[in-house]
Order: C-alpha cells, then sequence, then structure tokens
C-alpha cells in the first residue's frame, strides 16, 4: 500500500540527513514539507522529484514526489503557500501541501478558492497553526473556529487522531496544528487508499512518527 507523508521539516538543508532516512523507512509516494528554506540549487534525495511552490517561494512548501509515480502538477492561483498534484497511486490521489504562517492572515474564503482547484479525491497536509480540541490540541484559537467550521460547510475530513503533532524544541510543550483534511469522497479505511503517516517533531523524529 502507498504511503503519504506530511513533516514541517523546519529547514530542508538542515534536516537533509533525516529526510533521507524517513523516506528510506517509509518508502512514500509522496510526501509534503513545510517550513521548507530551500536554498539556491536544492537537490531532492535520490530517486525523489522535488516540486516546488509556482511562485518561486523557497522559504514555505513543497512536496516530494517518489520518481516512477506519475504526476500532473497543479498550477494553483492562491496567495496561501501551497503546491499540489494529482497522483496515480493505487486509486489516483491529488496531494496538497499546504503552509499558514502563525501570523499571516487566513479566510474561509482563501481556503475554498484553493480547495476548489483540487481534484477529487484530495488530501491536504500541512501546518495549519490552528487550535482546536477537535483534532487534539488543548486550545481553542481563533484560526482554530475558522477551520472548524470551514471543514463542517464543506463536509471535509479531518484525519488527525488527536495525538500531538508538534513538539516546541525548547519548552518541550506540545501542540496539535499539523492536519490531515481529506476531500468528502476520500473517507478513511477504504482499502486501495494510503497509509497517511505524520512526522511529528524533529527533537525525537522517529518516536512522534505516527499514522494520523
Amino acid at each position: 500500500m502507498d504511503t503519504v507523508v506530511q513533516w514541517n521539516i523546519r529547514g530542508f538543508r538542515s534536516y537533509f540527513e533525516e529526510l533521507k532516512l524517513l523516506l528510506n523507512r517509509s518508502q512514500s509516494a509522496v510526501v509534503a514539507l513545510q517550513e521548507c528554506r530551500l536554498g539556491e540549487g536544492q537537490v531532492p534525495p535520490r530517486a525523489y522529484t522535488l516540486l516546488l511552490p509556482q511562485g518561486g517561494s523557497s522559504g514555505g512548501e513543497a512536496a516530494l514526489i517518489r520518481n516512477g509515480t506519475r504526476f500532473s502538477e497543479i498550477d494553483l492561483k492562491t496567495g496561501l503557500h501551497a503546491t499540489a498534484a494529482t497522483n496515480s497511486l493505487e486509486k489516483t490521489l491529488t496531494a496538497c501541501s499546504l503552509y499558514l504562517p502563525p501570523n499571516s492572515p487566513v479566510s474561509k474564503l482563501s481556503l475554498a478558492e484553493l480547495f476548489e482547484q483540487l481534484s477529487r479525491p484530495f488530501l491536504v497536509l500541512g501546518d495549519f497553526n490552528a487550535h482546536s480540541p477537535a483534532w487534539g490540541d488543548s486550545g481553542r484559537d481563533g484560526r482554530g473556529r475558522m477551520l472548524e467550521e470551514f471543514t463542517a460547510e464543506n463536509d471535509l475530513i479531518i484525519l488527525n487522531s488527536g495525538k500531538q503533532t508538534f513538539v516546541h524544541s525548547a519548552y518541550h510543550s506540545t501542540s496539535a496544528i499539523d492536519l490531515a483534511v481529506a476531500s468528502p469522497s476520500l473517507p478513511p479505511n477504504v482499502p486501495g487508499l494510503p497509509t497517511v503517516i505524520c512526522a511529528a517533531a524533529i527533537t525525537s523524529l522517529f518516536n512522534l512518527v505516527f499514522t494520523f
């Protein structure tokens, strides 16, 4: 079965060796990365193709697609940090890597405009920087409340199991801000659908790799 991974890597170059280890262990078909901070001429790990944002921004999101996987990149028209491609896995699946910086404004309209461009079935994987008990966080903020409403209004499925997805390296506090959001046509536990994994924390990476 295919595997799709989400990871806020917080530095593609800084954690390149850990990324290679993760890819080797998971044999992922698609990897959605956030806070990549890509440098000039950055090359992907062996056996993977690196998809960069259409606008050329190198600080936010990117995606890796395993060589041999047929895919079609989507030319997204959005002001959000998003990269997406439709992939021929066991079942055809559109995967979108999304990074929403904590201090940047995000509205239901901007999310709707993005999601409408994604062929179904789709998975949106990313660091939403949104807090809500609905997906396992201990608190709720304005963005979390907005995202709760947006997903409910659009019949979207949040695949998170309630586990924490982020460990603060300085304070060792945890939160759940990385989400896997699926289209209504992609219910969980259907045969042939990929396993979706969150590589939650850099500091203890392989202790906190789990299935959403």
